[in-house]
């Protein structure tokens, strides 16, 4: 399976590329520019995308992406609390194809919902704290979906 990573470098993103490609076999591709990141899933068409939606401009690269596909496979990797959508887990629920995985759970949990990811509901959808533009200036975007 061909996976999209989008974060920044780190050891413990190393450390989860090489468990995803060797105990599983996914072509895993870590990106963190979000320029190189949408030219990538423009061409090459990954069949999930990992995102850690709250470094700089994740968020931006999250929804430019669903500009393109709004039904592709996403999911949010990030220790934050806050809800990835901006209009609340129901507008996610309704439009989108995200499922959450917060960064401190193992990789076994990451790897069964690549595996397993049509199958498997929202696991926090409605638990996450939904912030406004005014209380998370991190999380703002420069095209809301309408």
């Amino acid at each position: 399976m061909k996976i999209l990573f989008i974060d920044n470098e780190s050891i413990q993103n190393s450390i989860r590329i090489s468990l995803m490609e060797e105990m599983e076999h996914h072509d895993v591709h870590l990106i963190t520019d979000m320029d190189e990141a949408v030219e990538f899933y423009v061409n090459e068409s990954p069949d999930i995308i990992i995102i850690d939606f709250t470094i700089p401009h994740g968020l931006d690269t999250m929804y430019k992406i669903l500009e393109i596909n709004p039904l592709q496979n996403i999911i949010t990797l990030s220790d934050s609390l806050d809800c990835s959508e901006l209009l609340g887990c129901e507008y996610c629920l309704e439009n989108y194809n995200k499922r959450r995985v917060l960064k401190h759970q193992g990789i076994h949990d990451l790897l069964y919902l690549i595996e397993n990811f049509d199958g498997m509901p929202c696991e926090y959808a409605n638990k996450l704290k939904e912030t406004s533009d005014e209380e998370s200036p991190s999380l703002e975007i420069d095209n809301p979906p309408e």
